[in-house]
């Protein structure tokens, strides 16, 4: 595992995420440079107003680039007992106290939705920059999204990137596949974007981070299946407090 220099090829890259605003949160550094963004969910029955604030900030989003697949979000966010998180074969396995069967079904389920999805709007793309294995701070939706990206990445033959974003919680998790991760570069995050786009999703309503959240100066990606990774290899991980 080693750094490398980023994609030369940024033009046919796409940026894959699962809600509005995490292409601001953990992209920002490639998000006016790659040829297209690609949001994944829309409405969300846990907080009917997403929906209408999504479709609105959309509308009036200042790069043509960034569009949507209007999928109805898993709902899975609260779903995992992060004391004993697992992987499964859909993302990771929701294993709350209580979680009702409708949900699991509707979250196994969204994984072949996507995939269907993804792979008619990646064919072509050199590279994939998509969520990490541990869903950056734990959403299982986006461990979800990864994993359909990675399924797809031999069959549509290209790179994949995923963030270098992790919370203490899934500190575990990542510890347990970064070993499948190879080559990073770093690259610096855009404050001024970041900022402008922030504002237009809390003007409709729909921005689900704290606002007060610590901007990094740099963010990291590592190649998934790009070499196989080591102790000391030198890359960093941005840290963040959901």
């Amino acid at each position: 595992m080693a750094q490398i220099d980023p994609p030369t090829d940024l033009a046919s890259a796409v940026i894959v995420v699962a809600h509005p605003d995490d292409e601001v949160l953990w992209f920002s550094s490639i998000l006016e440079r790659v040829g297209r963004a690609l949001l994944c969910f829309e409405e969300c029955d846990d907080y009917p107003h997403l929906g209408p604030g999504r479709r609105a900030v959309l509308s009036a989003y200042p790069l043509p680039h960034v569009t949507s697949l209007r999928l109805p979000e898993p709902c899975s966010v609260h779903l995992v007992d992060w004391s004993r998180p697992e992987l499964d074969p859909a993302g990771l396995r929701l294993n709350a106290r209580v979680v009702s069967a409708e949900r699991v079904t509707r979250y196994q389920e969204m994984f072949h939705t996507l995939r269907t999805a993804l792979a008619a709007q990646l064919r072509g793309a050199s590279a994939v920059f998509t969520h990490n294995p541990w869903g950056e701070y734990g959403h299982p939706d986006h461990v979800q999204v990864a994993r359909v990206i990675e399924s797809l990445k031999n069959e549509l033959g290209f790179r994949v990137f995923c963030s270098g974003y992790i919370a203490h919680r899934t500190m575990p998790l990542a510890g347990a596949v970064l070993a499948q991760l190879g080559n990073w570069f770093e690259l610096p995050t855009q404050p001024t974007l970041m900022e402008s786009l922030q504002a237009l999703y809390r003007e409709h309503g729909c921005w689900t981070w704290p606002t007060d959240h610590e901007r990094f100066e740099r963010e990291t990606f590592l190649e998934v299946g790009g070499g196989l990774a080591a102790p000391g290899s030198g890359f960093r991980l941005n840290c963040v407090t959901p």
